[in-house]
Formats: C-alpha cells, sequence, structure tokens
C-alpha cells in the first residue's frame, strides 16, 4: 500500500512539473487561481500549519513540545546547518529534476547522495536561453535522523524539515523524503472539508432521490390499486351469482331431458314388438324397463330392441321360455337399458342463451368499474335484470313445439 502511495504521488510529482514546464499552460492556470474566491484558496499550507522546532534545542532532556492538531511539528534548521545553493541545468531535466541532482550530487557536495536529504524549487525559467535555475539545499542525514528520533521517543511526529532563512524568505522547501513524512493534508484546512461534506451529501441524495420518486409513484397508485381490486371483487361477486341462478335455471331441463318420456317409451314399445306379442306387465325403474307377456316369437325379441334409438342391452330375465296361455305364444320376461335421448337442436342451444346473457352482464359490470359509477345497489339491479334476462331467453318462442 505505501509503494502503491508512493507511485501516485511521484506520478502526480510529475505531472505538476511537466504543466510548469509549458508556458501555456502555466499562464492559463495562473488566470484561473487568480479567479477562484480567496475563501476559497485558504487551503495552501502556510507556517500557521507548523509547530517549529529548532534543530539546535533538539535534545533528550528536552520538554515535549505542545502540538495541538492539525498542526503538526517541523524541525528548523540554521544557515549553518545546510548547504543552499543555485543551480544551473537545461531546460528539459526539469520533467526528472530529482533524479537529476541525484545523479550530480557528488558534483555540487562533498558527500554522496545517501548521506544526505535535500529539496529543490525551481526559481526561474529562461525559455530563450534553455536553461533552469534550482536553489539546491541539502542537510546530513545522520544529524536529521538523530532529532527525529529523539522526537519521536518524546511522542513528537516530524513531517518536515525547513531551512530557517528560507522561511524568512516565504519560501517553505521540506528536505525531508516523503517516505519519513509529509505535509498535513490541504483538504484538512480551509473551506475544503465542507465542500467534500457537501459532495457527500449530494451524492447521497442522488442515490436517494430515485427510490424517493418510486415511493411516491407507489403511494399513489395504492388508491387506484384499492379500487381496481374492490371491482374485481364485485365482478366475481356478480359472475358467480349469475352462475349459480344459471345452474338452477337449466337443472330442471337437464333432468327431464335426461331420461325419455312415458310416452316415448310406449310408442317405441309399438314400434318394435311385432303384431303377435303383447305385454301384460310393464315396470320402470330408474334407467331399467322391465316389460312380461306373450309372443309368438319371443327368441327374435332382444334383437329388434338394439336397433332403438331409446332402448339397449335388451335379454331374457330366464334363459327357460315357458309356453304362453294362447296357442303358439311364449311367456317372456326382458330387462331393457334406457339410452340417454339426443338433446333436440332447440332444447340444446336453450341452457347456452343465459350463459351468453352473464357474460354480457359481466362485462356491462366491469365497464362500469372502469367508469368508478359502481355501488352495491346497481351490481343487485344488474344481476336481477339478468337474471330476468336469461329466464326470458330460456322460454321456447310461441308456436314451437317443445318435446
Amino acid at each position: 500500500m505505501t509503494a502503491l502511495t508512493n507511485n501516485l504521488s511521484a506520478s502526480l510529482a510529475r505531472a505538476k512539473k511537466q504543466i510548469k514546464a509549458n508556458r501555456f499552460l502555466r499562464w492559463w492556470l495562473g488566470e484561473l487561481s487568480a479567479m477562484v474566491p480567496a475563501w476559497m484558496r485558504s487551503s495552501d499550507l502556510t507556517l500557521e500549519h507548523y509547530v517549529l522546532v529548532p534543530m539546535d534545542q533538539i535534545s533528550a532532556t528536552m520538554s515535549k513540545p505542545e502540538v495541538a492538531s492539525p498542526r503538526v511539528a517541523a524541525i528548523s534548521l540554521s544557515a549553518s546547518q545546510a548547504l543552499r545553493k543555485t543551480i544551473t541545468l537545461p531546460l528539459a531535466t526539469e520533467e526528472n529534476l530529482r533524479q537529476v541532482l541525484e545523479f550530480q550530487m557528488e558534483q555540487h557536495t562533498p558527500f554522496p547522495s545517501g548521506k544526505l536529504y535535500f529539496g529543490y524549487s525551481v526559481l526561474s525559467r529562461d525559455f530563450a536561453a534553455g536553461q533552469l535555475a534550482v536553489e539546491f539545499v541539502a542537510v546530513p542525514r545522520d544529524a536529521v535522523d538523530s532529532a527525529i528520533k529523539t522526537l519521536l521517543a518524546l511522542g513528537v511526529d516530524v513531517r518536515a524539515v525547513f531551512l530557517g532563512e528560507q522561511l524568512s524568505a516565504g519560501t517553505m522547501l521540506n528536505v525531508l523524503p516523503a517516505a519519513l513524512g509529509s505535509a498535513p493534508s490541504p483538504l484538512r484546512h480551509g473551506a475544503n472539508p465542507w465542500l467534500a461534506a457537501l459532495v457527500g451529501l449530494l451524492g447521497l441524495a442522488a442515490l436517494a432521490m430515485p427510490l424517493v420518486i418510486k415511493r411516491e409513484a407507489v403511494v399513489q397508485l395504492l388508491p387506484l390499486v384499492d379500487k381496481g381490486k374492490k371491482g374485481a371483487e364485485a365482478v366475481s361477486a356478480v359472475r358467480r351469482e349469475l352462475d349459480e341462478r344459471v345452474k338452477q335455471h337449466n337443472y330442471l331441463l337437464e333432468k327431464r331431458q335426461s331420461s325419455p318420456t312415458i310416452v316415448q317409451i310406449l310408442e317405441e314399445l309399438t314400434h318394435i314388438l311385432p303384431d303377435d306379442t303383447w305385454v301384460n306387465q310393464l315396470d320402470l325403474k330408474d334407467r331399467k324397463l322391465t316389460i312380461q307377456g306373450e309372443s309368438g316369437s319371443a327368441t327374435k325379441l332382444p334383437g329388434l330392441f338394439e336397433k332403438s334409438n331409446i332402448f339397449s342391452d335388451a335379454s331374457f330375465g330366464s334363459t327357460t321360455l315357458f309356453k304362453g296361455q294362447a296357442p303358439n305364444t311364449q311367456r317372456y320376461t326382458l330387462a331393457i337399458q334406457l339410452r340417454a335421448p339426443a338433446m333436440p337442436a332447440s332444447a340444446a342451444s336453450t341452457p347456452a342463451v343465459p350463459s351468453a346473457v352473464a357474460a354480457s352482464a359481466a362485462s356491462a359490470v366491469s365497464a362500469a368499474i372502469a367508469a368508478g359509477v359502481v355501488n352495491p345497489a346497481s351490481l343487485a339491479a344488474a344481476a336481477k335484470s339478468t337474471a330476468s334476462a336469461a329466464s326470458a331467453a330460456s322460454q321456447p318462442a310461441s308456436g314451437v313445439k317443445k318435446p
């Protein structure tokens, strides 16, 4: 994580140097910064953000410096404790200025780069000559490390090392590497914390706003949903009542048409039985007909009933046929099953009339509910009128003979 942070800081520093090296970008950024209000530019670090501890006063017997948050501790060096000089370099080296200074460290100081902490700042750029004026400051690493260790033992974290002469001139050049200490974040000062909080609140509002809008839409739809639910329940109740009335209307008709009438049975027997056959006794129970009598051709009787549209499964009640009272006759007992007669076309269409009326009434009730004019009284009236229409539709027309 530390390596990632260092790489990011180095990338940002290189980008900053490249921007500064571009003449147009420096002018453009300068014009933009001049337009920023003063209260928004107050996040720039100043000496007020640091508690300066002089290098000469740091010792193991010193009292702990008072460092109140958000201020941090910094070591102040005297002119005799640091090497300060101005170096002229090609303008193209600004992009990798730290690496160039490290490479040329032994040319400007009697020490290798591993023995020093150094910092630099660009004083001027001569684009015509292609040169760069750099102020170079270097301090012995051993002395700074010893002072930092002493302050850490006292519970004070050192974030920067400055040269006192530069501070007097208004220049804040930290020679301490970023790996050992860093300046306090500008985001914690000025209006930046408030701006960050405002951005966070706006982000939360942007996330919550769709949910609030959807909730309001759902709340507005609830009355419509309740109205539709009540309407659906009313339609369902009307439909159940109409179905019940249709069922009651069709019951007697279905009961009557489920079996042939006595007149039809006698008429069919008259057509089937031959002239030499007569019936002494006839018994009808449920759908089983039993006849007894005498016939001159009794053995042929079961076959005659198989061709009938009313009778089926004719069989003798006894395997033995006895001699009848009349000459050349035999006594017989036949058990015959009744078929369900085919419903005439006029009768078959009759039950369908109330169903069609019921469907039409249900559609009318649905339309009334959609219009918002349905009440219990109107539903009862619709059911009553529909039942009356169904009853009238089921009655045969005048002049039509029913079976």
